[in-house]
Order: structure tokens, then C-alpha cells, then sequence
């Protein structure tokens, strides 16, 4: 072991000592030949051949040296020390060559780092819970709901029976006011969950403690748990919060616990709000529903599974308890659905990234050809230096490897100038983020992200490297030390080696910019797309009234009566409406099962429709156009005939051939005749979401029928709708000064952001695209330049025998169209297969539609011209006297 690390310190003692260690051995092969010349002279040589006999003797002091050198086992760090410090003197002495490349490079390697960063935080990191491959979620399924939520009573019934899981807990949303002596009333946003919900997630609050069963009863419902951002913004964290009461939709509710900061909100679908530190605090639920009430279902569920429990092997235990249920119950035909938590959060955005990771690494692929093409150009003008020194014994490899070293060196200046670029454009990527985007909080630089850069930046120098590397150590020695300057170019090896480059460059740019047009022409298809309303001038709000304030129903539907009221008598206001929801807002409420009077009952349990309530002018104020029948005109009474709208999907689906006007469904299963909902109006479809072609049933009751403390209001403007936000405000505190107001925006807005996930692909891959075509543009530029440059005494002569201007422009111009073409040809080629990954992030457009494949074959041959004009203007300048001269 001594003798070890004896060896380890002469080796450090080498590297780090170098200059003191070879004047010790200096002064060591001094002594021995002045001790063998003494002996020589004493033997009665003269001192010179004394001293010449002494360095005889011992073989020639460099070739000693040298061994001593070897023995020492650290040559191969010196000269890699001494290849890099070459390489780094050669970059500096071209300075314009090497900005170039290393700018190249680092958007390149800076763009895949930030993309990666968003890769490693959403798909790769683990979710920020213990062990959460064992957390899932639970659903109901039908034919026609795919993802349904469940039953409260269902719930504990799974909770109580189930032998697959650790703990199951669920959720629903559940905003509420805060409000305050001295402050203003605002709305946060909160759940109320059921015992467990926390553990099951394999957390617990840092201070106070966790809802328990006993919590789970109706009388103990005025208990809340906060987030930690809360406490710390709006209660200054307060170190005595625990026991402290404060007042939410005016009732009294006494704080028991806060979360710690790593408390991340799973996601939920009903009432959807992102994943993520977006959940401002936490109440308990409470099971009020009679245990016979399987009806509602608003509860999203998440299990811990037990270890060694599979989530097939779960879903099938469920799936018995669901059976034995419908037994117990009047079941609907459900059936369970358990999807991993990590699935489920992840997958809506899988697709995407997946698709800007191969978009950013075709990005780097062009960016790798483009300085391979560049080296290639330099190692034309290097030829002589490498022939001289491999007329001096150096070996091909040697200058490989030494030629491979510029390559690495050149790549990690561009990887740490890509990663400086990386930390600026991570955070403007998360600030472009979708508002609902997954795990957008796990985004940002780390040791993993660093590596995988500077993994690039090595695999990218020996991959652009390595071609011009074994291209230029293949040289003539004696043609290129003969070469006196008329041509001290590449071979026509370099450049049929330069046109294969470019062809793949331009077939790789085809290939993004392919993807970029069809994501294009999706995205103006969906801003053309008629969604079935205008957002144009429209201002919402939502509202939520105090259960304690506004109990009855009389008391919820004057308040909105008179608020619209208000808000209609205000300058330039047209209408004004409210509604239990917006168009792409999702908050819908789903239907199912309901009774179509005429119908069979086997008929009647496939019927599903979303369900709205909405107050008159509701269908005004969004611009929903009237088919046939009548609005909701005020007159509904809550004690008459309840009557109901329909959209025009629902009145075909169900009356097909035959007006739905006048007809009557029942959620009853035998319907008295107060029962029976009566069809007064069909309005024109809204779809559903702006991404889908498909418009589900739908029908609206009036809020004076069917009330709601929760509405969302919309109030149409013949001015700009923002300019009406102060008057708004007003106009609520005018009839209730503790009521919040809250998601004060434009229905542009709100069209704006339902499309935010389309926008950023776009932007992203359509930024890649535009990069790799300028990058193809200098491509091809740089390879006919050189071509030019090298025939430049060609085209003098040519001159000379009678060509004209015009026929060396169309012959420099047909070189490159001839590159162009075939580049572009591969490109659609390899687009038609790839682009079929597309086809899911794609609307009303094939993923091998020919106008966007034929647009850009001719932008391709466009901007081919484009990078010949101007080498081919100077091949047509070219002087003939010049050329015959040096003939």
C-alpha cells in the first residue's frame, strides 16, 4: 500500500512538478557522464573525447530522457495537456472561424440543454412524493366517459373493502373566500379532502396535524390546513397559527395545520387545476350524503398501492368491490379504471416534448454537419502544415487525435456558451409555459442537466470532428509540399465529401421544417375553426356566494338578478350573463342515465349530456347563436314547469329528422309531471374544447330553476371589456362588500390560454425550424463559395473560350439547386414516415399533407438560390486575362 501511494505522489510530482523533476534529471545524466569522462581522462583521452565517449556510452542522452519520461507513466496526460494548449493557440489564430463555430454550436447545445431541463423535470425526475411509483388514480369508466370520478359513497365503500391498498383518499375543489377586518376579501383556491389524504401522498403537515376520520363528520367541518405559501404571504408566517380561527365564505374556521413547502398538488380533473404548488389550503370532507345516494360523482380519488402490488392487481380487486356494489345498488354500468399517478400527470405532455426533443436534436444534427463543413474548409487550407508534419514522422493518428482535440475543444466552448444561453432560456421557457402544464415547478438546471451537456458537447466535437479529422490526414505528402499556391484547396475528395454534408443538412432542415408547417397550418386551422361562440369585448368573472349568506334560493338568484341588472345599465355594456361555466373553461357538469319521455329504459341508460345553469342573457353575452325556440326570458318560475336548452348535437342526436322543440327528459326514473324538464330552445353548438372537432350534448336550465352559489359571469362591451374591470368591482361591492371577485379576464383571455399548449409547440419547433434553415442556408453558401473559390482559374478560362457571364451564373446556380433537390428530396422522404408521430398534435391537417410538403420543397429551392447568387455573380466575374496569365 505504501509503495502505492509512493508511486501515485511521483506521478502527481510529474504533472503538477514537471519543470523541477526534468532539471533533476538533467542534473542526474550531467553527473554520470562527468563521472565517466573523469575516468576516460584519467585513462589519457584528451577532455573532448573524453566527454564524447562518456555520451557514447550511455546511448544518447534524449533517447534516455525519453525512457525516463515513459517510466514516469504520465506522457499520454502530458500530451493530451500539450494537444489541448496546441488547439487552443490554432482556434486563436482564426478568430472569425472560431466565433463562428462556436456560435453555431452553442445555440445548438444551449437549445437541447433547455429542452432536456424540461425533459429531465417533467418526464425523468420522480415525482416529488416517497416512493410514488406506488401512488395512482382511480376513476369510474363508462362507454361514454373514459374518465369519470366517483361516488362519495362509493368511495368509502372502496375505502373500507378494498385488500390492494395502503390508504385511498380523495378530493374535490372546493374555492373559498378569506376575508377580514382591514382587508380585502379574496378567493383561494382549496379542496376539501378525506382523512388520509396527506399520508397517502407520504406527507404530513410541519406544523399542527393531519385530518383525521373523526374530521370527516359534518359538525367538524370548520377546520383548515394551509399551504406553506399561504402562511407565509398572507399570514407573515405566524409562528401561533395553529388554533388561530379565521373567517372563509363568512363562517369561522380554526387552522390546525400547515404544509411544508415540498407539498405539491397532484392534479385533479374535476374542476381541473394543475399539479404543482397551486393550492392555497385544505378543509376536510364530510360524508352528508344518504349511504343509498349513488347519483353524484365529483370525487377525484388517488391510492397508495401496498409494496408488491401491481396496479392491475389493484384495479382487479376494485373492480370485485364495484361488482358487488351493483349488486347492492342500482348500478350504471361503471366499470374501474387505476392509471399510475405518474401517467397520469405526465402523459397529456409526453406526446409534445417528445416531439421538441427530436425537433432540438435534428437542430444539433445540422449544427454537427455545419461545422463539420467548416473544419472541412479549414483543412483545406491546413493541407501543408499537416504534410510537413507527417514528413516529420508523425503518424496519422497522432494527427487525428490532434485534429479530434480541436474538435472536442471547439464543442465545449460552444457547450459553455450554450449552457450560460441554457439558464437564460430555461426560464423564459417556463415563463411560456401553458398555465396548466405539468410539473412546470420540477423545471431548472441541475447536475444532471450539466452533464448531459457536456455529454453533447463530447459526442458533438468527435461527430463533426471526425470526418474532416480523417479526411485531412489523408494527404499526399509529396503534391502538397510541391503545392505553391494556385489551388491550395481540398481535394475533389473534401468536396464531394462537403456535398454529401450539405444534402444531409438540407434534408434534416426539410424534415423540421416540415414539422413547423404542419404545426402551423393546425394552428390556423384552430384560430379559424368556428367555436361556436365570440369572444371578442367580453369580460368574466367568477363569483362564489357564502353559503352562510345566501342559503336559500331566493336569496342566490336575486343577488345575480340584480348584479346583472347593474352591470347591464353601465355605459356600453350590451349584455350581461351568468352561467355555472365558460366555454373552454372546464367546469361542466356531466349527466348520465337520464329518462327521454317516449323512450325504452335500455335506451334511456346510454344517454349522457353536460348540463349548464344560466340566467337569461347569458347566451347574449357570449355571442351562442339561437336555432330555433326561445332564450331564457326571465319569466321561468321556480315553482312552474322547469324548461331547459339544448344544443344542436343533443336535439339530432336524440330527434333525429324531427324538431326537439316541446320535448321533455326526466332524471327521474318514474317521473311525475313537476318532474319533466321541457325543451323551450336549441342553441348552436360550442365545442367542447378548441382541439377537438367533437361537440358533446349539452343543455342549460335556468338559474331561477336551478341555482347556484358558484357562477361565472361574462359581460359583453361595445368598447374594450378590460376598461369595464373597475366598474365590475363596484358593482359587486355595491350589493355585498365581503364578496371577492376573482379570474377578472377577457373571454380572449381565456381563448388565449386554452390554446397556450398549441402556441408554445409552435413557437418552439417553428424557432428550431428557422434555425436549421439559416444554418442549411450558410451550409450550402459555404460549400459553393469554396467551389467556386477553387475553379475560380476555371471559370477564367472558360471565359476566355467564349462562355458568357450567364452561362457560369446558371452553371453555379444548377450546382446548387442540384444539391438543393436532392437534400429536399431525402428531407420528404424521411417526413413522411416521421411526421406520423405528429398526428395526434395535429387538427384538420394529415400529417402528409402535400401542400405543406410541396410549400417546402420550394422554400428549400428558394433559399438554395438565394445562398448560389452570390458565389455565382463572382464565378461570373472571373477574370480570363488573370487565367491565361498564369497558364
Amino acid at each position: 500500500m505504501t509503495r502505492l501511494f509512493d508511486i501515485l505522489l511521483l506521478r502527481l510530482r510529474s504533472l503538477f512538478g514537471r519543470s523541477s523533476v526534468e532539471r533533476e534529471l538533467e542534473r542526474e545524466l550531467s553527473f554520470h557522464i562527468e563521472q565517466q569522462a573523469e575516468e576516460n581522462i584519467a585513462r589519457g583521452m584528451s577532455s573532448d573525447d573524453a566527454y564524447a565517449a562518456a555520451k557514447r556510452s550511455l546511448g544518447g542522452v534524449a533517447q534516455i530522457q525519453e525512457e525516463c519520461r515513459d517510466m514516469r507513466r504520465t506522457n499520454h496526460i502530458e500530451t493530451v495537456w500539450n494537444d489541448l494548449r496546441y488547439a487552443v493557440r490554432t482556434l486563436f489564430r482564426a478568430p472569425v472561424f472560431t466565433i463562428i463555430i462556436v456560435l453555431t454550436l452553442a445555440l445548438s447545445i444551449g437549445a437541447n440543454s433547455a429542452i432536456f431541463s424540461v425533459i429531465q423535470g417533467v418526464l425523468l425526475r420522480p415525482l416529488p412524493y416517497p416512493r410514488p411509483e406506488r401512488l395512482v388514480r382511480i376513476y369510474f369508466q363508462s362507454d361514454s366517459q373514459p374518465k369519470f370520478p366517483m361516488n362519495p359513497n362509493d368511495f368509502r365503500d372502496f375505502r373500507e373493502r378494498n385488500r390492494t391498498f395502503e390508504s385511498v383518499a380523495g378530493m374535490t375543489r372546493h374555492d373559498v373566500q378569506l376575508s377580514g377586518k382591514g382587508a380585502d376579501p379574496v378567493m383561494l383556491r382549496g379542496f376539501v379532502v378525506t382523512a388520509g389524504y396527506f399520508s397517502t401522498l407520504g406527507l404530513k403537515p410541519a406544523r399542527g396535524r393531519d385530518f383525521t376520520k373523526d374530521d370527516e363528520l359534518a359538525e367538524r367541518f370548520h377546520l383548515a390546513i394551509l399551504s406553506d405559501h399561504l402562511w407565509r404571504g398572507r399570514f407573515s408566517s405566524d409562528p401561533n397559527i395553529i388554533g388561530r380561527t379565521v373567517t372563509l365564505n363568512a363562517e369561522t374556521v380554526t387552522i390546525v395545520g400547515v404544509m411544508p413547502p415540498e407539498m405539491q398538488h397532484p392534479g385533479n380533473n374535476f374542476q381541473a387545476v394543475a399539479d404543482g404548488d397551486t393550492v392555497d389550503l385544505w378543509m376536510p370532507f364530510f360524508l352528508y350524503e344518504s349511504p343509498n345516494d349513488r347519483g353524484s360523482h365529483y370525487l377525484d380519488v388517488i391510492g397508495r398501492l401496498k409494496p408488491g402490488v401491481t396496479a392491475a392487481q389493484a384495479n382487479a380487486d376494485l373492480s370485485g368491490v364495484l361488482e358487488q356494489l351493483m349488486k347492492e345498488h342500482t348500478g350504471k354500468g361503471w366499470r374501474i379504471y387505476t392509471i399510475p399517478l405518474y401517467q397520469e400527470t405526465v402523459g397529456r405532455s409526453q406526446r409534445m416534448l417528445l416531439v421538441l426533443l427530436a425537433a432540438v436534436g435534428l437542430l444539433l444534427l445540422i449544427a454537427c454537419v455545419n461545422a463539420a463543413n467548416l473544419l472541412l474548409a479549414r483543412s483545406s487550407a491546413r493541407v501543408r502544415e499537416i504534410a510537413v508534419r507527417s514528413a516529420l514522422g508523425a503518424a496519422r493518428g497522432r494527427i487525428i487525435r490532434q485534429l479530434l482535440t480541436e474538435s472536442v475543444v471547439i464543442a465545449l466552448a460552444g457547450a459553455s456558451l450554450g449552457t450560460l444561453l441554457a439558464l437564460g432560456g430555461v426560464r423564459v421557457l417556463v415563463s411560456f409555459l401553458p398555465a396548466d402544464f405539468p410539473r412546470a415547478s420540477a423545471i431548472r438546471l441541475d447536475a444532471t442537466v450539466f452533464a448531459f451537456t457536456m455529454i453533447v458537447a463530447l459526442v458533438t466535437g468527435l461527430l463533426f470532428g471526425l470526418a474532416p479529422a480523417l479526411t485531412a490526414s489523408r494527404t499526399d505528402l509529396q503534391q502538397s509540399l510541391r503545392e505553391s499556391g494556385r489551388s491550395t484547396g481540398g481535394s475533389s475528395r473534401q468536396l464531394r465529401l462537403r456535398n454529401v454534408l450539405v444534402i444531409g443538412e438540407t434534408g434534416l432542415a426539410s424534415v423540421l421544417l416540415i414539422a413547423a408547417g404542419l404545426m402551423l397550418h393546425s394552428f390556423v386551422n384552430l384560430l379559424r375553426a368556428e367555436p361556436g361562440f365570440d369572444p371578442q369585448q367580453v369580460l368574466t368573472a367568477s363569483l362564489s356566494l357564502p353559503y352562510q349568506r345566501y342559503r336559500t334560493v331566493p336569496q342566490r338568484v336575486q343577488f345575480y338578478r340584480q348584479l346583472i341588472a347593474n352591470l347591464e345599465s353601465l355605459p356600453g355594456v350590451r349584455y350581461a350573463g351568468a352561467a355555472t361555466d365558460l366555454p373552454w373553461t372546464g367546469y361542466d357538469g356531466n349527466a348520465d342515465g337520464y329518462k327521454i319521455e317516449g323512450r325504452s329504459d335500455e335506451y334511456n341508460q346510454k344517454t349522457t349530456a353536460r348540463y349548464h345553469s344560466a340566467t337569461p342573457d347569458y347566451f347574449r353575452a357570449l355571442g351562442i347563436s339561437l336555432v330555433s325556440g326561445r332564450f331564457f326570458d326571465g319569466r321561468e318560475d321556480p315553482d312552474g314547469p322547469v324548461v331547459i336548452i339544448v344544443n344542436e348535437s343533443m336535439a339530432n342526436h336524440y330527434w333525429p329528422g324531427e324538431s326537439a322543440l316541446g320535448k321533455r327528459i326526466s332524471f327521474f326514473s318514474r317521473p311525475h309531471e313537476k318532474d319533466w324538464l321541457q325543451i323551450v330552445g336549441i342553441v348552436r353548438d360550442v365545442k367542447d374544447e378548441p382541439t377537438t372537432t367533437s361537440v358533446r350534448n349539452a343543455f342549460w336550465l335556468p338559474h331561477s330553476q336551478h341555482s347556484d352559489r358558484n357562477l361565472l359571469v361574462a359581460v359583453r362591451s361595445s368598447t374594450d371589456p378590460a376598461l369595464l374591470a373597475n366598474q365590475f368591482r363596484v358593482a359587486v361591492r355595491q350589493l355585498d362588500p365581503e364578496l371577492a371577485v376573482a379570474d377578472l379576464r377577457t373571454m380572449t383571455q381565456v381563448a388565449h390560454a386554452a390554446l397556450s399548449t398549441e402556441r408554445f409547440s409552435l413557437f418552439l419547433v417553428g424557432l428550431f425550424a428557422l434555425l436549421a434553415l439559416i444554418l442549411a442556408t450558410f451550409g450550402m453558401y459555404g460549400v459553393i463559395s469554396y467551389s467556386v473559390n477553387q475553379r475560380m482559374h476555371e471559370f477564367g478560362l472558360r471565359m476566355a473560350l467564349g462562355a458568357k457571364p450567364s452561362d457560369l451564373l446558371r452553371l453555379i446556380l444548377g450546382q446548387g439547386l442540384t444539391l438543393s433537390v436532392a437534400g429536399a428530396a431525402i428531407g420528404l422522404l424521411c417526413a413522411a414516415g416521421l411526421t406520423r408521430l405528429l398526428g395526434s398534435l395535429l387538427y384538420g391537417v394529415k400529417a402528409t399533407d402535400p401542400l405543406t410538403f410541396a410549400g417546402v420543397a420550394l422554400l428549400a429551392l428558394a433559399t438554395t438560390t438565394l445562398a448560389c447568387y452570390l458565389p455565382a455573380r463572382r464565378a461570373a466575374s472571373a477574370d480570363p486575362m488573370h487565367s491565361l496569365r498564369s497558364e
